[in-house]
């Protein structure tokens, strides 16, 4: 078990317990407001199917996205995501036409925000049935042959689909509300569809229908508005974060910037131009910009601490490193990943933020120190003791962080355009012979691409200008 562990990443009896739970909540749920009808066969019935969804739920998450499942955050918000979106959808039973207004898609639109897309459409797909089985077991099967049942299960896995794949993580509100209108348009098509199978054409209610339309149509605004409520708690609760929560860090205009800012001003400017590379090179490869970019914007935040020590905040020439040994400098340097770490884990930053604290510079050597140590010794110096303590990037983002970081300071030193393309390859291979890329899954192509793309942010950046005349122009 310990070797499974190991392999997987997989707090299994966190997992485990959390299903358990999970399971329990379920039945307690779908058998207890059944309570007036109870069977013994049909308990039994609901319970075996509460295992058969939720084995699936775990099959499922297991093989095609594993990453919920290393995260006992994640799968805890995944359930409790699942539970809410279970009971507003039972809340269909208050009123004759309630179902057409509830929001089948909740659970989807949810966690595709703050888990991911794939786990929220299985879930709410296991949802739907939940509720789709509900009636069945208790009433009988005639209860399905309506046209709100229908509904219930064509409109929801549509929906879920058109959420979990096709909307994305997206921090624009806009995109959000023109969501909810396409939500709302796909549940008046699939009501309509689900009137035309099970009503008689000789008897159409228009009124009831127009009824049926509005709340189907109103359903996807709904979704919206309970979800802009919902991700804020849970990302407090679970400590998750969505994309509005790094487009929200990812500025200038906050507490912790701002400190930076004035304690360390070549380390707030480092970091801003860094985030413009990362941001680049993260839309070149296909990652998401905006957890990048609040990446690279709190990458070094732990030299608030001991700011004088790093050279871009050395504004009046004295360098305190002159006077200390080349151990004693080292310690100093490589101890604001640490010291970034507690800051980030102080102010609630992301964990994916956290850890491009701690991986930007993995376990290389700090050259300047080491040379500068070599100096002093004869024979062979072992790295041993001048190494940053890691650990390596275990993620795209992290490794992008890495090139960008050396990159930008490399090429601030030189600015030469004609050389530019040899500094960063040259910068990439010294990380890859120091194998800092073997933990995550950055490829060689992607590796291309982001060189091509560093190398054209930079020629952007400094791109030339037109020299303006030394001519004073009087005024009428």
């Amino acid at each position: 078990m310990a070797k499974k562990i190991k392999k997987t990443g997989i707090k299994w009896k966190q997992i485990i317990l959390s299903y358990v739970l999970a399971y329990i909540l379920i039945c307690a749920l779908t058998i207890l407001p059944n309570i007036k009808s109870f069977s013994v066969i049909n308990v039994i019935v609901q319970a075996v199917t509460n295992i058969m969804l939720l084995a699936s739920m775990g099959f499922y998450v297991y093989f095609a996205d594993r990453k919920v499942m290393q995260s006992a955050r994640e799968t805890w918000a995944m359930f409790c995501t699942m539970i809410l979106s279970f009971i507003v959808m039972q809340l269909s039973q208050l009123w004759e036409y309630a179902i057409y207004i509830v929001p089948f898609a909740l659970c989807s639109l949810i966690l595709s925000i703050i888990v991911s897309g794939k786990c929220g459409f299985f879930a709410n797909f296991i949802i739907v049935m939940l509720c789709f089985m509900d009636p069945i077991i208790w009433d009988g099967p005639n209860s399905i042959q309506s046209d709100s049942m229908f509904y219930l299960l064509f409109s929801g896995v549509i929906e879920a689909v058109f959420v979990s794949f096709l909307l994305g993580k997206q921090y624009r509100r806009s995109r959000y509300v023109l969501a909810g209108v396409i939500l709302g348009i796909i549940s008046a098509v699939c009501a309509t569809i689900s009137i035309l199978i099970f009503e008689n054409l000789n008897s159409f209610d228009w009124v009831v229908y127009g009824i049926k339309m509005a709340c189907a149509f109103g359903s996807g605004m709904i979704s919206v508005m309970i979800m802009f409520v919902v991700v804020p708690v849970f990302e407090k609760a679970f400590n998750v974060s969505s994309i509005f929560r790094y487009a929200e860090i990812a500025t200038s205009d906050n507490e912790l910037m701002r400190k930076l800012f004035e304690k360390a001003p070549g380390t707030y400017n480092h970091c801003l131009t860094v985030a413009t590379y990362v941001e680049a090179c993260a839309v070149a490869i296909g990652q998401s910009a905006s957890i990048a970019k609040a990446c690279a914007y709190y990458h070094d935040i732990g030299k608030i601490k001991n700011p004088a020590y790093f050279v871009e905040n050395q504004l009046d020439g004295y360098n305190p490193h002159d006077n200390m040994t080349p151990e004693a400098s080292v310690n100093m340097i490589k101890y604001h990943t640490l010291n970034g770490l507690a800051i980030a884990k102080e102010y609630g930053l992301p964990r994916e933020v956290q850890l491009a604290i701690v991986e930007h510079h993995g376990t290389l050597p700090i050259k300047y120190f080491f040379l500068k140590a070599q100096k002093y010794t004869d024979g062979f110096l072992p790295y041993d003791g001048y190494c940053y303590d890691g650990p390596k990037p275990t993620n795209k983002i992290s490794a992008i962080l890495m090139i960008c970081d050396a990159s930008e300071a490399a090429l601030r030193a030189s600015g030469d355009k004609n050389t530019a393309d040899k500094i960063i390859t040259d910068i990439i291979n010294e990380r890859m012979t120091f194998g800092q890329f073997t933990d995550c899954d950055l490829t060689m192509s992607e590796m291309e691409t982001v060189k091509n793309t560093i190398v054209d942010t930079f020629l952007g950046v400094r791109h030339k200008r037109i020299s303006y005349p030394d001519v004073k122009l009087g005024g009428k």
